[in-house]
């Protein structure tokens, strides 16, 4: 019940995103990376925002990013992700296993995750822990938005992690957040541009799961039956 009331709160606070500051548009146009770090109390993490741009459409960009089971050949520290289950055509549970920085050890955990097209130029995600070894709560969002013939990705992310020690690898954590949301960017355009049947692959997953279709069902099955 307490790890239920906290996600409640966590998903409360996150609706209240924060907005790329004016100041910081040249920056961003320029191909860096734009962070914003808001404090959480009682939380040892703060709130997370970046935004960047990807030399992508709105779908191909949700695509990679939320390609689920290949997610390990991309981003840092990830060992494993596997889709496990369908709840609805969009929402899936995955489980996970990343490697955390010294003194922390591997986590295994379960997050689901959804998705929706808001418009024919944009895009969102969403993000929520099921079950982990290393955090009391975890939520997150995504948006990606036509911008200037890219896109633009919003990415918010709120962790509250369990680990008593999780205070002193802060800057760790948020430089390997960066880290994994660059690495989302390199992928997608890498495979605009050298990996076109794998993008249709995660494409059609997406356009699929909007239709009603559970996409990942067939890639769930296979997984299982390797096990």
């Amino acid at each position: 019940m307490k790890i239920f009331l906290t996600l409640c709160l966590l998903l409360n606070t996150i609706i209240t995103q924060a907005v790329i500051r004016k100041e910081d548009i040249p920056a961003l146009e320029s191909g860096k990376q734009i962070l914003y770090k808001e404090n959480v109390e009682s939380g040892p993490w703060p709130k997370i925002h970046i935004y960047q741009l990807i030399d992508a459409t709105p779908l191909e960009s949700l695509a990679i990013f939320l390609a689920l089971d290949h997610q390990k050949n991309y981003l840092p520290n990830v060992i494993a992700s596997t889709p496990i289950e369908h709840k609805t055509p969009t929402e899936v549970y995955t489980k996970y296993e990343m490697e955390l920085p010294w003194p922390l050890s591997n986590s295994h955990y379960t997050h689901a995750s959804d998705f929706k097209r808001v418009s024919e130029s944009e895009y969102s995600a969403k993000w929520w822990m099921i079950t982990s070894e290393s955090a009391e709560a975890v939520t997150g969002s995504a948006e990606f938005k036509l911008y200037n013939g890219k896109t633009l990705m919003a990415y918010h992310s709120l962790v509250k992690p369990k680990s008593m020690l999780a205070s002193l690898v802060k800057g760790t954590m948020i430089e390997d957040t960066l880290t994994s949301i660059e690495a989302v960017r390199v992928e997608t355009q890498r495979v605009k541009q050298s990996d076109k049947k794998l993008l249709e692959k995660y494409k059609k997953i997406i356009n699929d799961g909007l239709k009603g279709i559970n996409s990942y069902q067939e890639i769930i099955q296979s997984l299982s039956s390797k096990k």
